[in-house]
């Protein structure tokens, strides 16, 4: 059997976009939990946890350091081992204060953007010279990556919290490492597996040339300073949602005494963690299908732009009408996050003027674009200090009236454009 045209093709190309997603997802998602259980108050989670992306919103610097290198399997398998021992050493050193753990968290981070843009290129490079290349496998790809964010997210936080039941006193920290421990296990198991079978193209290794480029690579440029004022109108846009994106979790968690709802782990495992990560990539592809086609192309993004502002009235209206049962927390989650998907696609107008619409392509979560992270980071750091000195109503209502603030950053592009 030729490989490339059989089901260990399939599989290769399932396990590798599958693992190179695990790592991404702790330090997105799960680290915010991991800090606020460590005691670290909402400014400093916030905080910590955005530090953590800015890897991403470097992944034009990590492109061109990529674009010297020759053998790339021998990189990527050397990033997988080194992603294990970081996971392990997270494992080992949680209970040893807040620095071990953001510089851990920090070198996780690094080692997922690096892995990201080494999978990618590698697999470009083996998909190019197929003779007759199955046009379902970047579906393949898309569908393991969101999988693997949706198990990674839902089931280790929803574990965190059956571990913290069973162990009681020693939870927290016993609970994270095992946690932890397990994960690595299971990511050395997927990036043995991929190592194993057979890859879509002949086992001799691919020495490239020039031309030879992935083409998300050649979309990461720096964004120039004549586009500076585009940049300054998208993180004006994403302010409601930067904000957002770490107070949801921290009102789920905090006690109703505090005007939070006093989920367990579980719940926010369940309903954000599993339902809300499948409603923002459903929202997020049903955003790309929308903006198709070249009429009323503006009707089209002022809808997605209506979507993303409404995201955050939902989380207002729970500080209202409570929800007292799983099903309609998961059901307002999943409204919520839906609404979030379909708004971030009207980021393309701006992606477009700073850049190439090719940023998006090839990337799960929007929020991985180099243009887009760099916009929410200032909002998603100040979200904590904001929380620690109002409630969650007010939080959330400012969140809400911010949304007009998008529709003008909006109406200035589309001006600029017209120019």
């Amino acid at each position: 059997m030729k490989t490339g045209q059989g089901h260990s093709g399939w599989l290769w190309t399932a396990i590798l976009f599958a693992a190179n997603e695990i790592p991404s997802v702790v330090v997105t998602f799960v680290a915010l939990i991991m800090f606020l259980q460590l005691r670290l108050g909402m400014a400093q989670s916030t905080a910590s946890s955005a530090v953590l992306l800015l890897p991403w919103a470097a992944q034009p610097l990590l492109g061109k350091m990529l674009s010297g290198l020759g053998r790339g399997r021998i990189f990527l398998h050397l990033t997988e081992l080194l992603l294990f021992v970081v996971l392990m050493v997270t494992a080992l050193t949680l209970d040893h204060g807040k620095w071990w753990l953001l510089t851990c968290l920090m070198a996780m981070s690094l080692l997922s953007v690096w892995h990201h843009l080494l999978t990618v290129d590698y697999y470009e490079r083996r998909i190019s010279r197929l003779p007759q290349p199955s046009p379902l496998l970047p579906v393949l790809r898309t569908i393991s990556s969101q999988m693997a964010t949706v198990l990674t997210y839902g089931l280790m936080i929803m574990a965190v919290g059956l571990l913290q039941i069973y162990f009681r006193q020693r939870a927290v920290a016993y609970s994270w490492a095992l946690c932890i421990y397990i994960l690595a296990g299971t990511y050395m198991a997927m990036t043995l597996l991929g190592l194993l079978l057979p890859s879509p193209t002949p086992h001799r290794e691919y020495e490239g040339d020039a031309k030879a480029v992935m083409p998300q690579r050649q979309s990461l440029q720096l964004v120039p300073r004549s586009r500076g004022l585009a940049l300054l109108l998208l993180s004006a846009m994403l302010i409601p949602q930067g904000l957002m994106f770490y107070s949801r979790t921290i009102f789920l968690l905090a006690h109703p005494g505090n005007g939070g709802l006093g989920c367990t782990l579980q719940d926010v495992g369940f309903a954000q963690g599993t339902i809300g990560v499948i409603a923002f990539l459903l929202g997020v592809a049903l955003g790309k299908l929308i903006l198709q086609g070249q009429q009323h192309q503006q009707a089209r993004t002022w809808l997605l732009l209506l979507c993303l502002g409404l995201s955050p009235s939902v989380y207002l209206f729970m500080t209202l009408w409570q929800p007292q049962q799983l099903y309609q927390l998961s059901t307002l989650t999943f409204v919520a996050q839906l609404l979030f998907g379909l708004g971030l696609n009207a980021c393309r107008p701006f992606i477009l003027r700073l850049s190439d619409e090719r940023q998006l392509q090839g990337i799960v979560n929007p929020l991985y674009s180099p243009v887009i992270c760099i916009s929410i980071l200032p909002a998603m750091m100040l979200s904590g200090l904001l929380l620690e000195h109002v409630s969650f109503h007010t939080f959330f209502l400012i969140d809400t009236l911010l949304a007009p603030v998008g529709w003008l950053a909006i109406l200035t592009v589309q001006h600029l454009q017209k120019k």
